[in-house]
């Protein structure tokens, strides 16, 4: 009888566990949702590595985060040749630009990604004006945020970077985002 006690109180031990864990993470999906708002942050460097090679340094930020899936997607202008990525195919397509994946990775209430793309003119006599680069952060059902705070251009072989330190939106929460 005694190992009967023991049995069933290991089992109702787990089952109290269970529910126990399980209140918890609804509080914290409902403490997300009622007082956070998501933030997309996007901070880009442009590193000269020669005289007419660069290094395009991305980061992306989804901060607050509720969905699991969060893809992030960058557009690079066609005058612009990235040397280390190929092309992602599985992205809209938008004409005078080439699309690159993000790997998102999630931390926590954060989804991040860092890539270094880089970067050549794909004609080096012809000057681009200031071009925006394109960023869609977008989840399975829709399109979340585009940035479009960076420029870049060329003048005389010598690619420039236009935009603020860190660009930063901010949204409600709202379920299904």
């Amino acid at each position: 009888m005694k190992k009967y006690f023991k049995i069933v109180g290991w089992i109702f031990l787990g089952i109290f566990l269970q529910f126990k864990f399980n209140a918890l993470y609804g509080i914290v999906f409902l403490e997300n949702l009622n007082f956070h708002d998501r933030s997309y942050f996007v901070e880009i460097k442009l590193v000269p590595a020669s005289q007419s090679v660069h290094i395009l340094n991305l980061k992306t930020t989804v901060h607050h985060s509720l969905g699991a899936d969060y893809f992030s997607n960058v557009y690079i202008p066609d005058g612009f040749r990235v040397v280390n990525k190929k092309p992602y195919a599985g992205a809209e397509k938008i004409k005078g630009y080439l699309a690159y994946q993000m790997d998102m990775k999630r931390k926590y209430r954060d989804v991040l990604s860092t890539e270094n793309f880089i970067i050549t003119l794909s004609s080096h006599d012809k000057n681009i004006e200031a071009t925006p680069i394109l960023i869609h952060f977008e989840n399975m059902e829709q399109r979340l945020h585009t940035d479009k705070s960076f420029k870049i251009s060329s003048r005389d072989n010598k690619i420039s970077l236009q935009g603020p330190k860190r660009a930063e939106a901010t949204y409600p929460q709202q379920l299904g985002m």
